[in-house]
């Protein structure tokens, strides 16, 4: 494992025994503690959490020419497992050098909630 200062500050935090750093990270966060990276800190917050978002979110990131199609595609399965689509943006263009590939964005509501 690699020991860079996030996961040294997470033995640091919780002294428990662990396999990878996604194990140590993910154990971290369900007992309430994030990592700010701005700070270089593992920090606990216990806010009250809100409710959960009944939509889901999904960027399509293609070559300019397929992402629309490819955004259709996403779109047609995920519409055949009960979601309805709320939005769809227009392409995005990627900045240099990732300029000849398009983003875009996609809101689905699951219907069934």
């Amino acid at each position: 494992m690699k020991r860079t200062q996030k996961y040294s500050k997470a033995c640091q935090v919780l002294k428990v025994p662990h396999q990878t750093q996604e194990e140590l990270y993910a154990e971290l966060n369900r007992l309430g503690w994030y990592w700010q990276a701005a700070k270089k800190e593992w920090e606990r917050d216990d806010t009250p959490a809100k409710e959960a978002t009944k939509l889901i979110r999904v960027r399509v990131w293609a070559n300019k020419d397929k992402v629309e199609d490819a955004a259709e595609l996403f779109i047609e399965s995920i519409e055949g497992m009960g979601l309805k689509l709320l939005e769809k943006s227009n392409p995005y263009p990627c900045r240099p050098p990732n300029q000849l590939e398009s983003r875009v964005y996609l809101t689905f509501e699951d219907i069934d909630e």
